[in-house]
């Protein structure tokens, strides 16, 4: 008979390997004992920590503090006072729960903890890695100060592998940043080697996120949003469209209380920002999510990163809602041009119009009744626009000159015409990009591709764009049954878009494309559905591909006439940023450019 390879490790053996699960660096036994006092009902948590937490870690709380019996069972195995039986896992509503934390530390480091549960009645528990733990009366407030020592040190397979006392140290102050932003009403407190680090007072919720997360950003930038359903109430504080980062650190998800990788919720915060950044940017945008007990399951990680949700269709809808309705309700009541002003900068253009050129520009009450009018002010109506379009279609069938020669005798002969649309002087092409004008005491850089992006992306959304059939269908053949199931769900969508989709056996033929679009680029539709988009946002998703195909391209030259239809449309534009979030223009005033070449007013 071969001899069995398999053992049973000994006791103390498993145990530490378990320990080294559950707590791998200082900052896995920090977030264990913040959840412990955060579950204790503290209103005060200060930490502690020396050589990055592995020399010395202490956190001290206010909570309710444990007895001389419950401190002795603490350190036990799968010790817990948050449930009783299984089917307790179903209703938790407690940061920690397995009952793992103390044992595992103790397993692994020397452990001190002084705690009561009133005023000078402490008791003080003190065990070394392998060792029994002993109990003996002490002094103290009520509440709990847990000193963990010597990390790994009678553990040298795991203590190799710790990092620099500073990179411990960083990560211990990003574990207490997570708890401190999902517990705004608890003071938190950091330190190392005696140096305060971080201190953070009780506040509402958009101070103690950005005081803890983004303490650079102005709150005035910032708001705090809610969005409900079933089994879930969500609080979010969103950044405007004015501040962003240039990686996803700002966006962030926390479920009843922990701080998650949950990629469905922290997508939707993205998603609901498309179409107001520019790209290549993310927005600030922090969710935190109260979901039902019944709803959630954390118990699939060691350290609680990840949790199962059974409503995340419900919450992501929520959260897109909500960002989507702020946003939007901003940009009706704010001017369009505000965007474009830094702060201080004073009032945005717009904001002393009288009546009705005011509502044209903001988007706000009136704004209905302005757009009939012949013209307000310094915008035109709605004749000029065929103008404007059958320029950009001229325009894009004219050869582009980049040269400088050509370049400097049009400037020239349009220097000495000086066209004047209304409420505006058209001084020229800029660079290829840009068309330049003058309107009132400032200087207008427009980006034409942007801007007639954006006007065709909103004749689109508004069912005004007209279809016409292609001469030659384009077919396409689905690689799944997966993808050919949402094509077929997109029928409607894309048909509210102007394209014409019908099936012809296995594959899919697209008979009519917006008639903005040039042929040879209908066919990219097919490329937007291959990267499936959500459902809800297919259409926007696909007028705005359809408009920036459409649109006249960097460098395409329009004529005068063409050029002040599309300044005087812009200028109607209730939203001025192309669908992809870009500002179509860029503004500077006399002493703005004063300034720039430091000449006295």
């Amino acid at each position: 008979m071969d001899a069995s390879v398999i053992r049973v490790l000994e006791p103390e053996v498993a145990k530490r390997i378990a320990a080294g699960e559950v707590i791998d660096r200082p900052a896995a036994a920090l977030r264990e004992l913040l959840d412990n006092a955060l579950d204790s009902g503290a209103r005060s948590i200060a930490v502690e920590m020396d050589g990055g937490g592995a020399d010395r870690l202490r956190v001290v709380d206010d909570g309710s503090g444990m007895g001389e019996a419950d401190l002795a069972l603490s350190v036990l195995p799968h010790a817990t006072s948050k449930i009783r039986e299984l089917d307790d896992l179903l209703s938790l509503s407690t940061l920690g729960f397995r009952g793992e934390a103390l044992s595992s530390i103790a397993a692994v480091a020397r452990l001190e903890i002084v705690s009561a549960v009133r005023d000078d009645a402490a008791w003080r528990l003190e065990s070394e890695p392998g060792g029994r733990a002993s109990i003996v009366p002490s002094k103290g407030s009520r509440g709990t100060a847990v000193t963990v020592r010597d990390l790994f040190a009678s553990f040298p397979a795991r203590k190799k592998f710790l990092k620099r006392p500073a990179a411990e140290a960083a990560a211990c102050r990003a574990v207490l940043v997570d708890k401190a932003m999902a517990f705004p009403e608890v003071a938190f407190r950091l330190s190392s080697a005696a140096k305060p680090l971080l201190v953070l007072r009780p506040s509402g919720l958009v101070e103690r996120t950005l005081a803890a997360s983004a303490p650079d950003q102005p709150p005035e930038f910032f708001r705090e949003l809610s969005a409900s359903g079933t089994g879930f109430k969500a609080r979010i504080v969103a950044g405007l469209p004015e501040v962003y980062r240039p990686d996803r650190r700002g966006v962030q998800v926390f479920v009843n209380g922990r701080r998650v990788q949950e990629y469905g919720i922290a997508q939707a915060l993205e998603y609901s920002y498309r179409g107001a950044l520019p790209g290549g940017a993310w927005p600030f945008a922090y969710a935190f999510v109260d979901v039902d007990p019944e709803f959630a399951d954390f118990n699939i990680h060691p350290a609680k990163k990840e949790v199962r949700l059974k409503n995340i269709d419900e919450i992501r809808s929520g959260l897109i809602r909500a960002v989507r309705d702020y946003l939007g309700n901003r940009d009706r009541m704010a001017s369009p041009l505000a965007a474009l002003r830094s702060p201080g900068s004073g009032p945005a253009y717009g904001s002393e119009l009288p009546g009705l050129e005011a509502a044209v520009l903001t988007g706000g009450p009136g704004y209905a009744e302005a757009r009939e009018r012949p013209y307000i002010g310094g915008i035109a109506d709605r004749s000029s626009w065929p103008a404007m379009a059958e320029a950009a279609a001229k325009a894009r069938e004219a050869p582009r000159r980049y040269g400088r020669e050509a370049e400097g005798s049009e400037a020239e002969g349009r220097e000495a015409a000086s066209p004047r649309g209304d409420g505006f002087r058209y001084l020229g092409r800029a660079l290829g990009v840009f068309l330049a004008f003058e309107q009132g005491d400032e200087l207008v850089l427009l980006d034409q591709h942007a801007a007639h992006e954006r006007y065709l992306y909103d004749e689109i959304m508004a069912g005004r764009a007209v279809s016409q059939e292609l001469l030659v269908p384009v077919v396409f053949e689905p690689e799944s049954d997966a993808e050919d199931a949402y094509i077929a769900a997109s029928v409607p969508a894309l048909a509210a878009a102007g394209f014409r989709l019908v099936r012809e056996g296995r594959s899919w033929m697209l008979e009519a494309a917006p008639a903005m679009m040039p042929e040879a680029m209908t066919g990219a539709v097919f490329e937007l559905l291959r990267s499936r988009p959500d459902p809800s946002e297919l259409l926007r998703e696909t007028a705005a591909q359809a408009a920036c195909k459409a649109a006249i391209k960097d460098g395409d030259e329009l004529d005068e006439t063409g050029a002040v239809a599309l300044i005087e449309a812009a200028l109607r534009l209730p939203e001025p940023r192309c669908p992809h979030g870009r500002p179509i223009w860029h503004r500077m005033s006399r002493e703005d450019l004063f300034r720039a070449v430091r000449r006295i007013v």
